[in-house]
């Protein structure tokens, strides 16, 4: 598969209760990426420091990112722009998508076989099993689907990642970069979409303003992955909403690279245990076992609530 690695530059701006969003695409190709290799980027260095077929590892304006090349649509934190003026704030986005010049036929059939097993899994109670998934649609859209034809285009996209998005096909603490590249990228395509775009359909069914939800998630999400434990990244994460405190641990990087696989094993681990009054602390008790292998120190939501009863 043919990819370039996307930065896109957003900038904000507030003049006189105006607003203003201005976009910009960098592409690199893929085959240049290499360790090492410097590239001016929106007017700072990027630096690979390593590179394979499953992940990218590269400095940029002094911070270190790890980018998912299948998945991850990895965004930023806000930063002031200098501005006498105005009020001016800058952010990027980061990810891989197929290269745009090469053709492809698409279908959205093998699309809707993964949502159906996504709301059947949803339906049953095992939001885990979404989460490669929900990896795989998002490296349908941007790695095999063209980004516009006549079959597709970044609006249809937008409103697809919104329906998967409210029916609550995954878990946004147990996994919040997948999440986050969800926002992400529904953003990415409302920045780019075009008023051709809007067929019949659109025009009736599409919410506009839902970008403004997503903005909001965007910016507790892109502190939460920027650093998870820092205090403007806790202030995001309890913010999140929901009547129960949960360990802030399931914000880190290590957490989202093993809860699949810990999910996976402690469901087999358990399957002959009858769903009844006080699984929970059976399965509590071995998730944490099974986290606790992997070297994370998880606190259940009983620990976490000890004044809440569960059952």
């Amino acid at each position: 598969m043919i990819q370039d690695f996307n930065i896109i530059q957003v900038e904000t701006s507030m003049d006189m209760g105006i607003g203003n969003r201005r976009k910009s695409w960098e592409r690199i190709a893929a085959d240049d990426l290499a360790a090492g290799n410097v590239f001016d980027i929106h007017g700072n260095k990027l630096t690979v420091m390593s590179v394979d077929e499953n992940e990218l590892v590269f400095s940029y304006r002094g911070k270190t990112f790890r980018l998912n090349r299948h998945w991850q649509v990895l965004g930023t934190p806000e930063f002031c722009i200098p501005n006498e003026r105005i009020s001016m704030q800058g952010r990027h986005v980061f990810f891989f998508s197929k290269d745009a010049d090469v053709e492809c036929d698409w279908s959205d059939e093998y699309l809707g076989e993964l949502v159906e097993r996504m709301g059947r899994n949803t339906d049953e109670g095992n939001l885990w099993k979404n989460i490669p998934l929900m990896r795989e649609i998002i490296h349908e859209f941007k790695d095999v689907a063209p980004f516009r034809s006549e079959n597709i285009n970044p609006v249809y996209k937008a409103h697809y990642i919104a329906g998967l998005l409210e029916n609550g096909y995954i878990d946004k603490r147990e996994t919040p970069r997948l999440f986050q590249s969800l926002c992400e990228l529904y953003r990415v395509y409302r920045d780019f979409e075009s008023p051709s775009d809007f067929d019949d359909f659109l025009k009736e069914n599409f919410d506009r303003y839902y970008f403004r939800t997503i903005d909001r998630r965007i910016y507790n999400f892109a502190w939460i992955s920027d650093d998870p434990q820092g205090k403007v990244a806790l202030d995001c994460w309890d913010s999140l909403g929901g009547m129960l405190k949960v360990d802030p641990v399931q914000a880190t990087q290590e957490w989202e690279d093993v809860i699949y696989d810990v999910e996976k094993e402690v469901d087999e681990q358990l399957k002959d245990e009858p769903r009844c009054m006080g699984f929970c602390f059976s399965y509590w008790s071995a998730k944490r076992a099974a986290l606790a292998r992997r070297g994370i120190e998880w606190r259940s939501p009983s620990a976490m609530n000890p004044r809440v009863m569960f059952d």
